[in-house]
């Protein structure tokens, strides 16, 4: 019996009907699902998963004590590192998670790091996951380097800076495009980089503009003191 790691986006609250019919193929395939215990997509699934009265449900939290377990399915607790806090806590549990499981159903916004982590993890450790993304209503199957920058790719320029400024997924995976064929990360890199380039030209359009209006100022200045210096 395969174990099945389902993640997804704390900002997903609704679970749209194509995610819930693969979650009826899992339910009659009798995999085990490992789940953990956050808000959004790990909160719905288990309340899915619940109603349906399935009951193979392994839920992880970190610490002692899960924030969700709408069926009251068995809890396996991780111990966090020492010392650490915020996301740095909670993907613990997500590494055993990746550790435990045979394959990942992912339901992502495009901008979650935590679940685009997950993705990168399972990979690492080849396995297969199928990423539903949401924003575009379809799934993508990721087995390959090749098929994780076609995932990253959905990303918008500023989403892409900011979860690789997370997790560092650019440089923990080598990536090295295949001959003839374009490199996507190399024209996000482009992307932003002309992005990056735009802003400052604001920047200093800006401090132009600034000057200048500086330099008005004092001009209506002058003559007031001399006014004032006559009295």
């Amino acid at each position: 019996m395969k174990n099945l790691f389902i993640s997804g986006s704390i900002k997903i609250k609704r679970l749209d009907e194509v995610v819930r019919s693969r979650l009826d193929n899992v339910i009659s395939s009798g995999m085990t699902v490992l789940i953990g215990d956050a808000g959004g997509v790990d909160k719905s699934v288990q309340q899915y998963l619940l109603m349906s009265g399935f009951s193979s449900v392994k839920v992880y939290c970190t610490g002692k004590i899960p924030r969700n377990n709408e069926g009251g399915w068995p809890v396996v607790c991780v111990d966090p590192p020492i010392g650490s806090k915020g996301r740095d806590y909670y993907v613990a549990k997500d590494l055993m998670m990746a550790d435990d499981s045979d394959i990942g159903l992912m339901i992502w916004d495009c901008k979650s790091p935590g679940t685009l982590s997950n993705v990168m993890q399972l990979l690492k450790k080849k396995k297969k996951s199928v990423v539903y993304i949401s924003s575009k209503k379809t799934f993508l199957t990721v087995t390959s380097e090749a098929d994780f920058k076609a995932l990253v790719d959905q990303m918008e320029f500023e989403d892409y800076a900011a979860v690789d400024k997370k997790i560092s997924f650019s440089s923990i995976l080598n990536f090295q495009p295949a001959s003839g064929q374009t490199d996507e990360l190399s024209d996000k890199a482009k992307g932003l980089q002309r992005l990056i380039a735009s802003h400052q030209a604001e920047i200093i359009n800006h401090e132009k503009t600034i000057a200048e209006l500086k330099r008005q100022l004092e001009q209506l200045r002058e003559p007031m003191d001399d006014m004032f210096s006559a009295l």
